[in-house]
């Protein structure tokens, strides 16, 4: 499709102009805003005799609390048919209002323990619990000292512990010799000053 070639385009619907019917809809539509303006002012007047009838009592929070609850509480006897009143319901008016309740809003979510079922584990996380379990039952038997690698580790421990006590009393039997040949030095001085 090709449109005209030039400096100007040329638009559809040829500048058709439906003004005169625009203007008639704008007298019309004056016509309903004085109306709806009278309305408006005869409901304001309306309202404004009803506050000067019924004079609104400064409630404390405290107040306002108990009597909505009060309100929440009668609510739910009539939906449950004059059962009483519900317990810990503090939610807001908008919740009982059955309009405003979303179907699908879970109010407690389900678990595994709840459904008493089996959980179905993927095969990584069914690998990962037997890894860890094999993991702990290994070192349980460790500290018990009944793997190898424990019982290597033992005998090494005992070998080290046989070392030290050795290089121990070597070193308290050459202080001891130590400690003696002193004493004769000191004594064999004694004697030559006699």
């Amino acid at each position: 499709m090709v449109r005209g070639t030039g400096k100007f385009k040329q638009k559809r619907g040829g500048g058709r102009s439906f003004r005169g019917e625009v203007e008639g809809i704008d007298e019309d539509s004056e016509e309903d805003s004085e109306e709806s303006e009278e309305e408006d002012s005869e409901e304001e007047s309306e309202e404004e005799s009803e506050d000067e009838k019924k004079p609104q009592v400064e409630m404390t929070r405290a107040e306002r609390r108990d009597l909505k609850k009060k309100e929440a509480a009668a609510r739910a006897a009539k939906k449950t048919g004059g059962a009483g009143p519900s317990k810990g319901n503090d939610d807001d008016d908008d919740d009982d209002d059955e309009d405003l309740i979303n179907p699908n809003h879970v109010q407690k979510k389900l678990t595994f323990k709840d459904l008493d079922a089996a959980p179905q584990l993927s095969r990584r996380e069914r690998e990962a619990k037997e890894k860890e379990e094999a993991r702990l039952r290994y070192q349980k038997l460790h500290l018990a000292g009944k793997t190898d690698e424990a019982k290597n580790d033992m005998a090494r421990l005992a070998k080290i512990r046989a070392e030290r006590e050795a290089a121990q009393a070597k070193r308290k039997a050459e202080a001891e010799a130590k400690a003696k040949e002193v004493e004769e030095k000191r004594q064999a001085q004694m004697a030559k000053r006699k």
